[in-house]
């Protein structure tokens, strides 16, 4: 009588556990709905919205995540996003750049050593594993590991244990995994690049970031997060409407990374460049600023902003004038007589041109 007492206690006990869980993910999720920031993952699209539900239950779970997307694209930053939210909050993270260890170096480097295992060993080195003891480790370019170390690694992550390197005591490792990547997984699973037992353990939640081309409603938000970093200084240059034009119509190849950039040299150099073509430099983010002199006229106020903009768009279009005159939406007979009247120069000869 007592074990069917006790058996229904621990049978009440979980459902309540369960409930517990499921009530805290209704929150999460509650929380999150049209949430534009989720731990330090900034955006508001419908993609993004879906990335904080994954994350969500990746965090309810104890299982090994794998995240895939481009460079650039905030693989880390959702990574620890789960971990803060996992019952391993209070454990470390631990990042390990696979890409950055050379081959030699890596069981030294997930496993540790003893004092003497080789030359330069003078002393006992945990390895990753062991930092990471109770918390996450995120293995960032997974596909960088090759196959020997996979398999040492897939022994580690299942139980069976591990030995640091010129040692003889078998470890068993606390670690919960969660990778990251911007390779086919799957395509070097089918060319043996990678083994399948080992994709397998890792790919059990898999989450795919979009890359910023396909979530640009979010631009409008990155920019003001990435714009309040530098709050410290004065004189900040405004975001005027042809940088968020052209920061819009660009496909943006190293994503939220490279926005942070271009926002940092722009901040800091006085340029606003995409892929070294620079569009406009502090001087003439504001046609205000550039005509309040106290004698400036309205007309020649005009005058200058005109060839500001011309000479933005020809930029933008590596000053094909025929392509320019498309995206002003006038033909190629009125931009010349603009270029001639406002003197706007080509750069390749540096003469006016003429109609």
């Amino acid at each position: 009588m007592v074990k069917k007492q006790t058996l229904a206690i621990d049978i009440t006990e979980q459902k309540l556990d369960e409930q517990a869980i499921l009530e805290e993910n209704i929150r999460l999720k509650s929380s999150i709905r049209e949430s534009y920031k989720f731990g330090n993952i900034i955006g508001k699209s419908a993609k993004m919205q879906k990335i904080y539900e994954l994350v969500v239950q990746a965090a309810s779970s104890d299982v090994n995540a794998i995240i895939y997307g481009e460079s650039g694209t905030g693989k880390e930053l959702v990574a620890k996003a789960i971990h803060d939210l996992s019952e391993r909050k209070d454990e470390p993270f631990v990042v390990v750049n696979c890409g950055a260890i050379p081959e030699h170096l890596l069981e030294s480097e997930f496993f540790g050593y003893k004092r003497g295992a080789f030359t330069g060993a003078d002393r006992d080195k945990p390895g990753h594993i062991a930092l990471a003891k109770g918390g996450t480790l995120f293995l960032d370019e997974l596909g960088e590991i090759g196959l020997n170390m996979q398999a040492k690694l897939l022994r580690a992550i299942e139980g069976q244990g591990y030995t640091p390197v010129g040692g003889s005591e078998v470890k068993i490792s606390d670690v919960r995994i969660i990778a990251a990547t911007n390779r086919d997984l799957v395509m070097m699973v089918k060319n043996g690049k990678m083994r399948e037992d080992f994709f397998f353990r890792i790919h059990v939640i898999p989450i795919s970031m979009p890359p910023l081309r396909d979530r640009k409603d979010d631009l409008p938000l990155l920019i003001e997060h990435f714009m309040k970093l530098y709050d410290d200084r004065k004189g900040l240059p405004q975001i005027t409407g042809r940088i968020l034009d052209a920061v819009r119509k660009y496909d943006w190849p190293g994503n939220v990374r490279e926005l942070q950039n271009v926002l940092h040299r722009y901040v800091t150099l006085n340029s606003f460049e995409l892929m070294g073509a620079s569009l406009y430099t502090h001087d003439d983010t504001s046609l205000f600023a550039m005509a309040d002199d106290g004698k400036t006229g309205l007309k020649v106020a005009l005058s200058k902003f005109e060839k500001q903009y011309i000479e933005g768009a020809l930029e933008r279009n590596f000053w094909h004038r025929g392509r320019t005159a498309i995206y002003l939406g006038i033909n190629r007979r009125t931009l010349f007589n603009k270029m001639t009247e406002l003197g706007v120069e080509s750069p390749q000869n540096g003469k006016k041109i003429a109609q």
